[in-house]
C-alpha cells in the first residue's frame, strides 16, 4: 500500500501538469476529487521540493535525543490539511530510556506538527539549539 502511494506521486504530478489549471473554462469544478485538491494545487504551484529524510532526521535530532528507528512519508490528517500541509514525514525515535516517540514534520517546511509518546520530556534536548 505504501509503495502505491510513493509511486502515485509522480503520476499525480504528470496529471496535474496535463490538466487545465482550474476546470474546463465553463464554470465546472476541477477534474479531481475534492479530497485530492491540496495535493494537486501544490503540484500546480510546482512546489515539488520536500525535505530529504536525512534533513528531517537532523531537525528531530536537534530537538530530541535518541535513535531513529523508522521513517516514512504519509499524507496529512484532515486537521493538518486545513493548515496547508501536503505531505508529512512521520518518524519514530527510540529515546535513551527506551521509550518510542512519534514525530510528525511538515515535509515541505520541516515544522513540527505533532510529537507524542512516553518520555517526551526526558528526551528533549536542554538549552539553545546547536
Amino acid at each position: 500500500m505504501n509503495r502505491l502511494r510513493i509511486i502515485s506521486l509522480p503520476l499525480l504530478a504528470a496529471l496535474a501538469l496535463a490538466l487545465p489549471a482550474l476546470g474546463d473554462g465553463h464554470g465546472h469544478a476541477p477534474p479531481w476529487p475534492e479530497d485530492w485538491a491540496p495535493e494537486f494545487e501544490s503540484l500546480q504551484r510546482r512546489d515539488f521540493r520536500i525535505l530529504p529524510l536525512n534533513r528531517a532526521a537532523e531537525i528531530v535530532g536537534e530537538r530530541f535525543r535518541g535513535r531513529l528507528i523508522a521513517a516514512r512519508i504519509v499524507p496529512p490528517t484532515p486537521e493538518e490539511r486545513t493548515r496547508g500541509v501536503v505531505l508529512v514525514h512521520e518518524l519514530r525515535l527510540l529515546t535513551p530510556k527506551r521509550d518510542v516517540l512519534l514525530i510528525r514534520l511538515d515535509a515541505h517546511s520541516g515544522d513540527f506538527l505533532e510529537v507524542a509518546g512516553a518520555g517526551l520530556t526526558d528526551a528533549r534536548r536542554k538549552g539553545p539549539k546547536p
